[in-house]
């Protein structure tokens, strides 16, 4: 049995970070009093705006539930064998196949400790929750499905092939969304996106100095 794998990377930003401008203040605006003047941890003294801004933020990220901020596209090809009567019948089947993963935060994670603010140097820390992998999705419209041997002439075997090759494929397409340098682009790109959402509130109230850093911890 042989497998092989192709995989183009390709890096993405969902739709929630590209809009986090207007989600942002919106939630600024609408979060309630209580939570705003109370959520945020300091390692020094916070003004009462920067507070309530950051609280809202950590609000609205909560609300996202789910934060996409990566994907990984490419095709993945797997091949497998059957065979019958000591190797008198046998059939193969090759399966081409486009697959995305995303890779998302899991918002809820996020608490109030976890975003620290020291008014002296003026930076806030989010500590963000574990990077974790959604599952595959197949584009199964663009696949190429070669069957050979004389067992592939029956339709029941050629579905049995078919369903254990996309078994294959699954795991074959994880594994290599999981290489150190692919997962180390995708936490790059959280970080980025996060600091986003920190920084966009910060400016619309006027705080263009305090810095935002975003990071896993470890």
């Amino acid at each position: 049995m042989e497998n092989t794998i192709r995989l183009t990377l390709v890096s993405g930003i969902s739709a929630a970070a590209m809009l986090f401008g207007a989600g942002y203040f919106t939630g600024y605006k609408t979060a309630p009093r209580e939570i705003l003047d109370t959520n945020v941890k300091s390692a020094g003294f916070l003004s009462r705006e920067t507070t309530r801004v950051l609280s809202a933020t950590v609000e609205s990220l909560r609300s996202e539930n789910q934060l996409v901020v990566y994907r990984f596209s490419g095709e993945v090809r797997v091949s497998i064998e059957k065979t019958a009567l000591a190797g008198l019948l046998n059939g193969q089947q090759d399966l081409y196949v486009p697959a995305t993963v995303v890779y998302y935060l899991d918002m809820k994670d996020l608490n109030e400790e976890d975003v620290t603010y020291d008014e002296r140097s003026k930076l806030v820390l989010v500590k963000l929750p574990a990077l974790k992998l959604d599952d595959v999705a197949f584009q199964p419209e663009r696949s190429r499905q070669i069957n050979n041997g004389l067992m592939t002439l029956s339709a029941e075997v050629v579905s049995e092939l078919e369903r254990k090759n996309y078994s294959q494929a699954r795991n074959a397409f994880i594994k290599m969304a999981q290489q150190p340098s692919i997962m180390e682009n995708a936490r790059q790109q959280a970080e980025m996106n996060v600091k986003s959402y920190f920084e966009v509130p910060l400016r619309v109230v006027g705080n263009p100095d305090v810095k935002v850093r975003a990071y896993f911890p470890g």
